[in-house]
């Protein structure tokens, strides 16, 4: 028996299974298994394992990695089975929490950087979840602070554990309070916080993607969407636009002048977001497409 073996295997079960990358997600999982990268499998892939292990040892490679393949064949989610995604090249620890990271959302946090060139910034980051977008921009955007808040206290102890693991190794001068903070809120509702805590009542920057499909549209969505992640990160109501409605709202209230509103939207929603914060007073300033062409970010500034 050879690890190549064992790997074939599970890319067979995947491929059975109608498994879209079944390759690649078998070698994930069997590399993640094994704490092996790529280089080494190659090197030790053909080697009998009978001559390097016991049977025990063998028969316990054999059957975690089959019930790991038999729940991705499942459509169990391959970023769920690792516990790992990655976004902006940085890698998040990930559970069934939160959201898996989106590269379409990385159009987010590259333009705030790309707009926001003085560091000096304090940033409100909705709706953060596993805090990919308040933690890249941290971490890449070395701005003065970043604040994360989200609903869901399971999702921001998987932001905090992402940020101590990705920001606080970067050796900043600032301690981790001063840079990056989270927060439990129900969107603006406690935000009083964080002027008892940290002294800041309004912030340079709020960036946003929030829950923004329409209800009867996520029975539609890809299985491993739909069956395994947070209905509460998904659902944005009726029309999609529950979340956007209640940022517009209260935004301004929390921006300093001159301050700027990143969201994320759906690809079909520009007009409709545009028009919410427009007849709430606000400008719009620009809308960006994402790499596949669809509009994925929309600016405001009050």
């Amino acid at each position: 028996m050879k690890l190549k073996d064992i790997l074939d295997e599970g890319k067979s079960t995947l491929a059975k299974n109608k498994i879209e990358d079944p390759d690649f997600d078998a070698t994930e999982i069997l590399l993640n298994l094994l704490d092996m990268d790529m280089a080494r499998f190659l090197f030790e892939c053909e080697d009998e394992l009978e001559d390097k292990y016991d049977k025990r040892v063998i028969s316990n490679i054999i059957s975690e990695f089959d019930e790991l393949i038999s729940a991705r064949a499942q459509h169990f989610p391959l970023q769920y089975i690792t516990g790992e995604s990655y976004f902006c090249g940085l890698r998040f620890n990930i559970n069934r929490d939160v959201l898996i990271p989106r590269q379409d959302t990385e159009t987010l946090v590259e333009k705030v950087i790309s707009d926001n060139q003085d560091k000096n910034k304090f940033i409100l980051d909705m709706c953060t979840g596993s805090g990919c977008i308040a933690i890249s921009l941290a971490a890449l955007g070395d701005y003065k602070l970043v604040v994360g808040t989200d609903i869901s206290d399971d999702a921001l102890e998987v932001a905090a554990k992402n940020a101590d693991d990705l920001i606080l190794d970067k050796n900043l001068d600032d301690e981790m309070s001063q840079h990056i903070y989270f927060l439990q809120s129900d969107m603006f509702d406690n935000l009083n916080k964080i002027k008892e805590k940290l002294g800041i009542e309004a912030f340079d920057i709020i960036t946003a993607n929030p829950p923004y499909i329409r209800s009867d549209e996520i029975k539609k969505l890809q299985k491993e969407v739909k069956d395994f992640e947070p209905r509460l990160a998904l659902d944005g109501d009726k029309d999609g636009l529950k979340y956007y409605k209640a940022i517009s709202k209260d935004a301004k209230n929390y921006l300093n002048e001159n301050g700027k509103i990143y969201l994320e939207i759906g690809y079909d929603q520009a007009e409709d977001v545009k028009k919410i914060f427009e007849d709430a007073g606000y400008t719009h300033i620009e809308t960006v497409k994402d790499l596949g062409g669809n509009d994925r970010v929309i600016i405001f500034t009050i």
